[in-house]
């Protein structure tokens, strides 16, 4: 460095150097950066950068030490430039040598600690603004959870709860300490067949509908949505909401009947179809028969074969008996048998109509207790016991055949069909036997159940309950639905 150069550094502050003598004074200090030493004679540790360093001098001479290094040394003002300090001892001679330098590593230093500093700020700031975020989430969750008119429950791995809401204590009439810890089918009264450890796998998502018996005996079918929140092969929880759908239910069945209908009117109409067919071909031609042969008889005269008289008598009577079952057809056909004289007395004179073509005893017993069924019920009823009567003349070969319409304390209504016939084993039944799965179609259709027992040379017997009306009227905590 030639002296031009170091002029330049020591006028801009980027190198300095003084010289002390054995006694820390003084000798002489040059460049700007320097300014912080105290003049010549006094003592370098009357500065504020070797305040009290006495100790660190002596190690220097006794050669206890090497060098004396300060780095990153700053003082006020703030913004005054950082410097490094080395100091050194020459033996001969003897001499303390300071050389001062601008430390601009610790001005980079401080911006990183300064950079460090702010994004730590920063990222308080967010995670405090998170954290209100979260706050303000949850007391929003809890607040639709408390005030929500829907079954809300937190359950274990084991499906335990762990957390539910004030409308399920208040529908369950239970106080929440009371249900904490339980397992949810103990809570909700549920066996281990149908209860939900079957329906739920290990972190798994379902959803299904059960039937919830409250308190006081009214019941109501709940829809759950059970989610698993954690992680699928880690810890977690489920998390269930439960709404009462007992309307959507009955909306259902009512939907469901009112296809039914349709369906039975649209069959009616082809029955009365078929009816006004038969009235204008079969029916017409027998009325039209019978005088033709009353003339041929008239022709005939006194003086025609005893054979020709009888086989005309047989004639007439078969005409007049055609023309009394066409219309009894007819009468069956429109429907007109039950909804004119009423489920019973319409079984009875099919009963006897039955017992009059066919000869076989037949004994119809009508609990005069039985409730009132009409339209459809009635009328699938009747198509049931006509179809059974039917197998019974075609198959049976019985002597006997009672039918029945009884009902019980429930006030479900019961008909039954029983024959002394041959019987049959049921797994002879040979599929595409339309006679008993009409049978078990209708019974279905108005929500009977449908009962077969037969056996070879042991009759058949034939019984259809129609379940009471359910109760009406009990009110529920779903019943204030907002």
């Amino acid at each position: 460095m030639n002296d031009s150069d170091l002029a330049l550094a020591l006028s801009r502050r980027i190198f300095g150097y003084a010289r002390l003598d054995p006694g820390l004074k003084v000798i002489d200090r040059v460049g700007a950066l320097m300014d912080w030493a105290p003049p010549p004679g006094a003592l370098i540790t009357e500065s504020p950068v070797f305040f009290a360093m006495e100790l660190e001098f002596d190690a220097l001479r006794e050669g206890r030490r090497v060098a004396l290094d300060l780095p990153g040394v700053r003082l006020p003002p703030e913004d005054s430039t950082p410097f490094s300090v080395s100091v050194l001892y020459a033996p001969r001679p003897e001499r303390f040598l300071v050389f001062v330098n601008s430390d601009c590593g610790a001005l980079e230093v401080e911006r990183q600690f300064a950079q460090e500093r702010r994004e730590a700020l920063l990222l308080a700031d967010q995670a405090a603004a998170a954290g209100r975020l979260i706050r303000e989430q949850a007391a929003l969750y809890c607040d639709i959870v408390e005030s929500a008119n829907d079954l809300v429950f937190r359950l274990s791995t084991d499906l335990r709860v762990t957390f539910v809401n004030a409308f399920a204590c208040a529908v369950l009439r239970e106080d929440e300490r009371f249900l904490l810890g339980r397992a949810i089918d103990d809570v909700l009264g549920h066996s281990p067949q149908d209860g939900w450890r079957a329906l739920l796998g290990p972190a798994d998502d379902a959803s299904f509908e059960q039937e919830l018996q409250l308190p006081g005996g009214a019941s109501v079918w709940i829809w759950w949505s059970v989610h698993w929140v954690g992680d699928k092969n880690g810890p977690g929880e489920f998390q269930a909401l439960g709404r009462d759908v007992t309307d959507l239910r009955r909306l259902r069945a009512e939907a469901a009947r009112g296809a039914d209908e349709a369906r039975r009117a649209a069959v009616m109409r082809e029955r009365l179809r078929i009816a006004h067919d038969l009235h204008d071909t079969l029916v017409q031609s027998l009325v039209a028969l019978a005088p033709q042969l009353r003339l041929i008889r008239k022709v005939a005269g006194p003086d025609a074969s005893p054979r020709l008289l009888e086989e005309l008598t047989h004639a007439d009577t078969a005409v007049r008996d055609g023309l009394a079952r066409a219309r009894a057809a007819l009468s069956d056909l429109r429907g007109q048998t039950v909804e004119s004289q009423g489920l019973g007395a319409a079984l009875e004179a099919l009963a006897a109509r039955f017992s009059s073509r066919t000869g076989v005893h037949t004994l119809a017993e009508i609990d005069e207790h039985a409730r009132p069924v009409s339209g459809a019920a009635a009328a699938a009823l009747y198509r049931i016991a006509e179809e059974a009567l039917r197998n019974v003349e075609l198959h049976a070969n019985a002597r006997g055949v009672s039918l029945r319409l009884s009902a019980d304390p429930s006030r479900a209504v019961a008909l039954i069909v029983a024959d002394d016939g041959q019987g049959f084993e049921p797994v002879e039944v040979q599929p595409g036997h339309f006679g008993l799965m009409g049978m078990r179609e209708q019974a279905d259709m108005i929500g009977a159940s449908f009962d077969l027992r037969a056996e070879k040379g042991g009759g058949v017997r034939i019984e259809v309950t129609l379940p009471g009306p359910r109760s009406a009227g009990t009110e529920t905590p779903f019943s204030h639905k907002s």
